[in-house]
């Protein structure tokens, strides 16, 4: 009971220092994280929460003051959002890519356009004030702001329709709306497959969203990933599979998300894999697999593959006793005896005795002698 008692105590005092604030007032000084904070009022300094705070004259996010606000009506909304008497902030603590994400920095910045007096933080780095809502401090247009909500996986809704990615989905609708996985929806009437594109190199996200047009949404549901079904068809994103049982329609194994089967066939991705046999079938690795008479890449069969003495390497390589292959291709070139993988050059990924390769392809530079 002793013992007991002794692990409580500690337990207590771990979860209480884990809860301690950030902000402290000590020795006529006020500290974020026992860093001073030199221009801070230590008279009427107060934390608000872990990470903002204020005193007469300013408010402060992780230490760092705000500029232009006014400290004596600055209050925080929730961890990222904050606001004064006429201006909103939205505020981020990130790790930053261009020191390879070893150095945290801190990102604040003025909400644009933000209405003060009616702004409110919502869940998930939303909010909204009476004339529209935001995301990150960007703001967007929604049909219905009182009624706006976030839900998950980058969806959200009001009473006129369903949203992803900050974008109304045409003709959905917001009374009905509900999430069922990070890429499906639907509403009473229809069903829809949304995902992100990026447009160019500075990467851009772009919301798309479509419907599944041969689905129900009555019985329709998410099977696993990009995988769903209703009552007659089974689904790849937005399309039916071909002659695919719903009933039985599942993945082939746990986490493998490219493969599918039901009672008598075999999917990759949307594709029936012709003439493969769904008793025998079996995932290797690299998106090759293999049935009692034939070995597979992807939903193609590989034709004069061996199969009963066929390996998988690795990086999309494999090999059966006739010669080497990169994703399905056989590389007649290869020299099959020498053959080996190459690890930690950036420049090749498998070599032989007359040649490197790097992606499948025979590369300029020549094997090194080992």
């Amino acid at each position: 009971m002793k013992l007991f008692r002794i692990l409580l105590s500690v337990l207590s005092w771990g979860l209480l220092a884990s809860c301690k604030n950030n902000y402290e007032k000590k020795n006529g000084a006020v500290y974020f994280r026992d860093i001073p904070i030199q221009e801070a009022d230590y008279t009427s300094f107060k934390a608000l929460n872990d990470v903002f705070a204020r005193d007469d004259h300013q408010g402060y996010y992780r230490g760092v003051a705000l500029t232009g606000i006014d400290g004596s009506s600055f209050t925080a909304l929730d961890d990222q959002y904050a606001k004064d008497k006429s201006i909103v902030f939205y505020c981020d603590n990130f790790l930053d890519g261009q020191t390879y994400f070893t150095v945290r920095k801190n990102k604040t910045k003025r909400v644009p356009d933000a209405d003060a007096g009616s702004f409110r933080a919502m869940t998930d780095q939303y909010a909204k004030d009476k004339f529209r809502a935001y995301y990150q401090g960007i703001g967007f247009t929604v049909n219905d702001v009182v009624s706006f909500v976030p839900l998950q996986y980058r969806f959200a809704k009001d009473s006129k329709a369903g949203y992803f990615g900050l974008k109304p989905i045409s003709s959905s609708d917001g009374d009905s709306f509900v999430v069922l996985s990070q890429a499906f929806a639907k509403d009473d009437r229809q069903v829809y497959y949304c995902w992100i594109t990026h447009a160019d190199s500075s990467g851009q996200q772009i919301p798309q969203a479509i419907v599944v047009k041969e689905a129900d949404p009555a019985s329709f549901t998410v099977v696993d990933g990009l995988y769903a079904k209703d009552k007659t068809h089974a689904f790849y994103k937005d399309s039916p599979l071909t002659d695919a049982d719903p009933v039985t329609f599942s993945l082939l194994q746990a986490y493998n998300l490219n493969y599918t089967v039901d009672s008598t066939h075999v999917y990759f991705q949307k594709n029936l894999i012709l003439n493969a046999d769904k008793a025998s079938f079996a995932y290797l690795n690299d998106e090759y697999s293999r049935d009692n008479k034939a070995i597979f890449y992807e939903d193609k069969r590989i034709k004069g593959c061996d199969p009963a003495s066929f390996s998988v390497l690795a990086s999309g390589y494999a090999k059966d006793s006739h010669q080497i292959y990169y994703k399905g291709k056989a590389l007649r070139e290869a020299d099959l005896a020498s053959f080996a993988m190459i690890e930690n050059d950036l420049d090749r990924d498998a070599a032989d005795k007359r040649h490197s390769y790097q992606y499948g392809r025979r590369t300029n530079k020549k094997k090194e002698s080992e």
